[in-house]
């Protein structure tokens, strides 16, 4: 992948990394009432998650997925627990995709970026399990 490919995915994401942290200022200030908040992120993570499997980044794009899953599934539960442990989980991921953005341009960062993202992945793939096993959404809904 080129550096203009690398640039793009970059600036992709520090442009909706904006709105991201405004879903998440407005989930805490309803105090997780308003499930809509969960389905943006969900809707912006998508984005994310679109560009990096085309761009044939295995590891980010299956996180973004595992993401954007739990987004989707909190936004149609009711599970208050689990809509807390989602927060964390989305405020976690807005802090890797600083480091994502850094490491994109240096192979050895990259590579240990992408071990970390697989344990997030994980933990995503746990929390869905746990807290949201009885939510079958995992994309938005369109009518």
């Amino acid at each position: 992948m080129d550096n203009e490919m690398k640039t793009f995915f970059v600036d992709e994401i520090k442009e909706i990394r904006k709105n991201m942290t405004m879903a998440i200022s407005s989930l805490i200030e309803s105090k997780m009432e308003n499930n809509s908040g969960f389905e943006t992120f969900g809707q912006l993570v998508d984005r994310i998650y679109g560009t990096a499997a085309t761009l044939g980044l295995k590891e980010i794009s299956e996180y973004m997925k595992a993401v954007k899953d739990v987004s989707y599934m909190a936004s149609a539960s009711e599970n208050e627990s689990g809509k807390k442990k989602t927060v964390k989980f989305l405020i976690k991921y807005v802090e890797l995709s600083d480091q994502i953005c850094e490491a994109i341009y240096n192979t050895e960062e990259l590579a240990k970026i992408n071990r970390l993202l697989n344990v997030e992945k994980s933990r995503a793939e746990l929390l869905n399990r746990k807290e949201f096993f009885s939510v079958q959404k995992k994309s938005c809904d369109i009518e």
